[in-house]
């Protein structure tokens, strides 16, 4: 891997906030889906300029450390280096030889959600990355679909859409879009970059478990309600036979008062 941009900084990250681990970073289908098909749209966008970069997924960012000097080291979903990556498998790079990355994504889940947006966004910020995202592919955990940054001098500062509702990239040249539940990417010249047909499959079949489960979501709240209503009628003819029975009672008790008399 040719040299980089090298990383300086004496920046510590805070104790509390532990380092990502293979079991840490995989969160709910969607959350996976979106990581794939960012990356996949990333990478097909290297492909049609014949830029150098390497397009990773959640592969360990060696060098920085704790307050107590322990490593951290993060898994960004997807982080774009300005250079390939090393052939073979690859689980981490030290930031000495990936250099500063061009751009990080962190896609939303619960269980990450607030580092995303606290001290992993200013490990990212120390270490001078130029454009950062986090992306809520189930549009629950964020109030807006996509939050995100930019470094002007040195400091981090929101990054707003500009014209059409698009995150305009400096770093990568390309517009992002939320699409939900995937993030759209857009070439400089405008146009959708277009999943790879194994992605856009594996998109197809996961829109059809979802509709699946929402169709058997439905039917189990018709059932419920079913059900609730069928509890409320049987517990309503419980209190009517309750009144009738005492109403009978009550009329008998008035005929033996009368024949009494």
């Amino acid at each position: 891997m040719a040299q980089a941009t090298i990383w300086r900084t004496t920046y510590r990250v805070p104790n509390s906030l532990p380092s990502d681990t293979e079991e840490s970073v995989v969160g709910t289908l969607w959350h996976q889906k979106a990581i794939g098909a960012l990356s996949d749209l990333l990478e097909e966008v290297a492909r049609r300029r014949g830029a150098t970069w390497g397009v990773c997924e959640q592969i360990a960012l060696q060098g920085l450390q704790h307050e107590d000097g322990s490593a951290y080291d993060p898994r960004p979903d997807v982080m774009v280096l300005a250079q390939p990556l090393p052939s073979g498998a690859l689980s981490s790079i030290p930031l000495t030889e990936a250099g500063i990355p061009l751009f990080i994504a962190e896609v939303a889940s619960e269980s990450t959600v607030q580092n995303d947006r606290g001290d992993k966004r200013r490990a990212y910020e120390a270490i001078g990355v130029p454009e950062y995202l986090i992306y809520d592919p189930d549009g629950d955990l964020l109030h807006a679909p996509l939050r995100a940054w930019r470094l002007e001098a040195g400091v981090y500062v929101p990054w707003e859409a500009g014209a059409g509702g698009f995150w305009h990239s400096a770093s990568l040249g390309v517009a992002f879009e939320p699409t939900q539940p995937l993030l759209g990417v857009r070439d400089r010249d405008g146009r959708q970059i277009a999943l790879s047909r194994a992605v856009r499959e594996r998109a197809d079949r996961l829109e059809q478990e979802r509709a699946e489960e929402e169709r058997r979501r439905i039917e189990a709240e018709r059932a419920q309600v079913a059900a609730e209503q069928a509890r409320a009628a049987a517990e309503e003819e419980r209190a009517a036979e309750v009144r009738r029975r005492a109403e009978l009672e009550e009329q008998l008790r008035r005929l033996r008062a009368q024949i009494g008399e």
